[in-house]
């Protein structure tokens, strides 16, 4: 997936989160950083860990572990954002977990680790939403822009959530 789901997924939060009057713009960038978090592990590409290493694209990173993690230290560093701490929590764990997920959904590439550290067994979901993205610079060839495109439709639902102006009132 290349993101383009995973950044829909922040924003609604983002908008949910903040409810009718709540610091939408705050919460918005930092559950849509948190939606992204895990293709950090993009980095690899520069960094070029070993072949099988658990720090490679949709590798620990990419684990349901790793997104209780960096749901609890968003939570514990930023707070409630206007809402109690709890709903941040649920949130947060709510989109981080989120793009491992969705990752598995995909078809043509191998799923994320899901349950790292206790397997490294990539896991792909029988059912797929859209294609996997190639990786950069790929990303901006035929195939790359068709797999984005496909991403804008599923994911339209959100992003029109995610981006519709609040009501003057």
């Amino acid at each position: 997936m290349p993101s383009i789901g995973h950044l829909a997924v922040g924003l609604a939060a983002g908008r949910l989160h903040a409810g009718r009057d709540g610091p939408r713009l705050r919460a918005t960038a930092v559950l849509t950083g948190l939606a992204l978090l895990p293709d950090l592990d993009g980095l690899g590409l520069i960094l070029r860990p070993e072949p099988g290493s658990v720090w490679r694209h949709r590798g620990a990173s990419h684990s349901l572990v790793m997104a209780v993690v960096a749901a609890l230290l968003v939570t514990a560093v930023v707070g409630g954002l206007g809402r109690s701490r709890w709903r941040m929590l649920a949130t947060a764990l709510a989109v981080a977990g989120s793009h491992a997920l969705l990752d598995a959904f995909t078809k043509g590439a191998g799923g994320p680790m899901l349950f790292w550290p206790f397997s490294t067994e990539k896991v792909l979901f029988p059912v797929a939403f859209v294609p996997a993205s190639p990786l950069l610079p790929r990303l901006l060839t035929p195939r790359g822009l068709d797999v984005m495109l496909r991403e804008l439709v599923v994911f339209a639902p959100l992003w029109s959530y995610g981006l519709w102006p609040r009501r003057r009132g």
